[in-house]
């Protein structure tokens, strides 16, 4: 249903084309606070029709201290289908920082085996920049509980020690979404009490690389991107960043460019760097 059959990612002429579209479904993947911590204001205005989507503090494992952690397939399901959404749905997902939690979404929906979603290119500022339809308040129709299954696939998510053994694979590369102050050990993580430094043998793409302006760069520019970091022998690639959100943007963008047997590190640098279990590189030269 996008305007390009191989990818994720709609714009904002598609989705105001197909509104009215019965099988669509909007989400608003907005978090609540930004990556250095800072807190993201609830947006006034929502996409007309959309449904809030709040992967942080509801549609998440609740029997963790780590944040926002994928929830079982079971509650997921439970979660969605509450939400109206059926094995038929079309799902577009933005957020109100541009690009930044939506792909995040994406991810869990792809993961839970839903093949029909994408991620709105430029969100909710350019959808209001463009002086299209929104609304003060969530959509809460429709009523009738949706039939969505989940379908988990378990290759898409990996945990610490699945992380740890891929650090001595050379057919495994593991990508980190944060900047390269942070990642070389050089910035303070904005969450406190852990440690600075990066994962062994991971190589830096910083998520902010693979946009402009909120706005996707073309299959060409990421491309561009994602191949010097990656040898052509590598047969996996495993996204972290501070807790699993950005991870996924990245993890987006190697799906744009073709790259198969993409995975997110759902713990990431919140599980990683808040143990004494797991080997740091720092470089601070």
């Amino acid at each position: 249903m996008s305007q390009d059959t191989d990818s994720n990612i709609v714009s904002i002429d598609w989705l105001s084309d197909n509104l009215t579209n019965s099988n669509l479904v909007v989400l608003d993947a907005t978090m609540k606070k930004k990556p250095n911590g800072e807190s993201i204001p609830t947006p006034a205005l929502k996409i007309l029709g959309a449904k809030r989507f709040n992967f942080d503090t509801e549609i998440c494992d609740q029997n963790t201290d780590l944040p926002h952690m994928l929830p079982t397939p079971s509650k997921f399901q439970q979660s969605v289908r509450e939400l109206g959404i059926s094995t038929k749905s079309i799902i577009v997902i933005y957020d109100a920082m541009g690009i930044f939690s939506s792909p995040r979404a994406w991810w869990m929906f792809k993961i839970m085996g839903h093949k029909e979603v994408y991620v709105l290119n430029g969100g909710l500022p350019k959808w209001i920049e463009a002086d299209l339809p929104t609304t003060k308040e969530y959509s809460n129709t429709p009523i009738e509980i949706g039939n969505f299954e989940s379908k988990f696939n378990p290759s898409m998510i990996k945990s610490s020690k699945e992380v740890l053994s891929a650090i001595n694979n050379n057919k495994i590369q593991i990508l980190d979404a944060r900047s390269i102050h942070r990642f070389n050990g050089i910035e303070p993580e904005p969450r406190a009490g852990l440690k600075a430094g990066h994962i062994p043998s991971s190589k830096c793409i910083p998520f902010t690389e693979t946009m402009s302006e909120s706005i996707f760069k073309t299959k060409k520019e990421l491309i561009s991107i994602f191949k010097p970091k990656i040898k052509s022998n590598i047969k996996e690639l495993i996204f972290s960043c501070g807790s699993g959100v950005t991870a996924s943007i990245l993890a987006l963008g190697a799906d744009e460019c073709g790259y198969e047997n993409i995975a997110v590190y759902d713990g990431s640098w919140s599980e990683w760097g808040n143990s004494d279990l797991f080997p740091i590189t720092i470089l601070t030269q």
